[in-house]
This record gives C-alpha cells, sequence and structure tokens, in this order.
C-alpha cells in the first residue's frame, strides 16, 4: 500500500470514528432533553431509554400547556428521520470501500444486523453531515428545554419562541431528507437471506 493511500484510509477511519462518536454525544443530549421535556409533565422517563424509543414515549405524551400538538408532532416527524439514520449509523459495521480516494469522498459500506440485515453505502463526508445536524438539533431541543423549564420556575414569563424553534429543527433535519445538502448521499437495502 502506498504511504498516501494508507494515510488516506487512516484519515478517513479517524473521520468516521470522530462522526460516530459525535452523532452518539448528540443522541445523548437530544435523549436528555426529551426527557426532561417529558418529565415536567410529571411522567418520569427512564434514565437508559434508547432514543428511538425515547422519541416515541415524547411523541404520545401529552404535552398540553408545554408545547402545543402541531409543534410536538413537527418534531417529533424530524427525530424520527434522525433515529432512523442514528440507528443504521450505529447499528452497522462500517468499512472503507476499495473505491475510496478515487473521488472527493471515502466510500463507506456499512453492514446492519438485527432482525432484517441492511447494507447503506454512504460516504464519510455524509457522515459528518449527519454527526453536525445531530448536534444542530440537540443544541435546539437543550435550548427548548432550558426555556420551557425556566417558564416553570419564574415567576415573570420567559419569552420563548416555540416555532423558531421547531423550524431550526425542520431546516437541519432538511439537510439530510428534503433537501439534502451536496455531500448527502445514503442509499441503503435489505440484504437477501
Amino acid at each position: 500500500m502506498e504511504p498516501e493511500s494508507h494515510a488516506s484510509l487512516g484519515d478517513a477511519k479517524a473521520r468516521l470514528s470522530r462522526a460516530q462518536n459525535s452523532a452518539a454525544s448528540s443522541a445523548m443530549q437530544i435523549t436528555n432533553a426529551l426527557g426532561s421535556i417529558i418529565a415536567s409533565t410529571g411522567t418520569p422517563t427512564p434514565a437508559n431509554q434508547p432514543l428511538w424509543r425515547r422519541v416515541d414515549v415524547f411523541s404520545r405524551t401529552d404535552l398540553d400547556g408545554i408545547l402545543r400538538a402541531e409543534a410536538q408532532s413537527d418534531i417529533a416527524d424530524c427525530l424520527r428521520v434522525l433515529v432512523s439514520l442514528h440507528t443504521r449509523l450505529t447499528d452497522a459495521r462500517w468499512e472503507i470501500s476499495s473505491a475510496a480516494g478515487e473521488g472527493d469522498s471515502d466510500v463507506l459500506i456499512g453492514h446492519g444486523s438485527g432482525i432484517t440485515t441492511m447494507t447503506t453505502t454512504t460516504t464519510v463526508d455524509a457522515l459528518e453531515l449527519l454527526a453536525e445536524v445531530l448536534a444542530a438539533v440537540a443544541g435546539a431541543l437543550e435550548s427548548l428545554d432550558t426555556r420551557l423549564t425556566a417558564q416553570t420556575v419564574f415567576d415573570t414569563p420567559i419569552p420563548i419562541s416555540v416555532p423558531a424553534y421547531v423550524r431550526e429543527i425542520q431546516a437541519s433535519t432538511a439537510r439530510v431528507s428534503t433537501q439534502p445538502d451536496a455531500v448527502w448521499t445514503w442509499e441503503s437495502h435489505l440484504d437477501a437471506n
């Protein structure tokens, strides 16, 4: 293996690892923020609840008086998209394709496991984008949670624009779904058994 391609492979592995770690951290932040919002209704949430389950509980919890139903539904819809991508990111065994280094970005093949097996083809750039989107959504949800919590603590109403938070979450999610950034590429298919 040539030194340059070896360095490229090492760089791709390091970038993949950073993206996975960032995504895992952001997923934990999202899980905690949703748990706090749910807990403000008096409904306790288990500390070890996985992200997909927390999003499901969030979508079904009556948050009347905390969030309007439309805002809750819009946030949950965005989170379902991200949960699906995050699950594939974390459950797959990723390998750098032999085509790596031929284009502008390193191609990754992810082999998923579970009840059904799925193969995903993407790039390191796309996984870095997904990690960036998860971080942006985590930041928005943490900020929203802080504002909602402050409203219950202080006597003076604190101005909060829930629609602005919803728009921020929707705009971030759109970068990997409905209006993808140029670097976004994600192809998944079920493996034949």
